[in-house]
C-alpha cells in the first residue's frame, strides 16, 4: 500500500478531484470470484479519506484533542473489476462541506479507468461529549478554499443514488 504523503496543492490545481492515494491490490484483497471486495474498497476508501483529514489539519493530533470526523454513511460502487497486481489511484471530489459535515466522493481507477465509487458523509463530533460540533477555526481554513474550488465542479452521475429495484414477484 502506498499513500502519499500530504500534499501542498497549488490553487489552481484543487478545482480538481484530489489525487490522495495510490494502492497495490495484493493477493488477500481478493474474493473467490477474482476480484477485489468491497471491504478492501472501505480501506482503500479510508487510506484516501485519511490523507484529505491530515490535508485539512484533522490529524492524528487533532482527534488526540477530542475532536474527530466519523463516518455516518457509506455508499459503494462497483464498475469494474480490480485484480491482484493491480494500481489503484484515489481521487477525492469534495461534494459539498460545512462546519460540521463533509460530503466526499472518492473513485477509484485503474490505468484510468474507473472500478469503483464511494461516497461518503463525514460528521464532525466532540468525542468528549459524543455529538456533532463544529470543526476547529483552523481546520475550517484549510478546508473553505478546497471546497470553494471544487463547488463549481459538476457532480459525479453516482453522487446521491439509492439502492433500488422495482418490486416483482418471484418467478416459478
Amino acid at each position: 500500500m502506498t499513500r502519499l504523503t500530504i500534499p501542498e496543492f497549488p490553487a489552481d490545481r484543487l478545482a480538481a478531484p484530489l489525487e490522495l492515494a495510490r494502492l497495490r491490490v495484493v493477493p488477500s484483497w481478493i474474493d473467490y470470484n477474482g476480484h477485489m471486495t468491497e471491504g478492501r474498497y472501505l480501506l482503500a476508501c479510508s487510506e484516501v479519506t485519511d490523507v484529505f483529514l491530515r490535508m485539512i489539519g484533522a490529524d492524528p493530533a487533532y482527534v488526540a484533542s477530542g475532536k474527530s470526523y466519523y463516518t455516518v454513511e457509506t455508499h459503494i460502487q462497483h464498475l469494474g473489476e480490480s485484480k491482484a497486481g493491480d494500481l489503484l489511484t484515489g481521487t477525492l471530489q469534495l461534494i459539498a462541506a460545512d462546519e460540521k459535515r463533509l460530503h466526499v466522493f472518492v473513485r477509484f481507477a485503474v490505468k484510468g479507468r474507473v472500478v469503483a465509487s464511494i461516497e461518503q458523509m463525514l460528521l464532525h463530533v466532540d468525542m468528549a461529549a459524543g455529538r456533532a460540533a463544529p470543526a476547529d477555526a483552523a481546520v475550517l481554513k484549510r478546508l473553505r478554499p478546497i471546497a470553494e474550488a471544487q463547488s463549481g465542479l459538476p457532480l459525479p452521475d453516482a453522487a446521491g443514488r439509492a439502492i433500488g429495484a422495482r418490486r416483482e414477484p418471484v418467478a416459478g
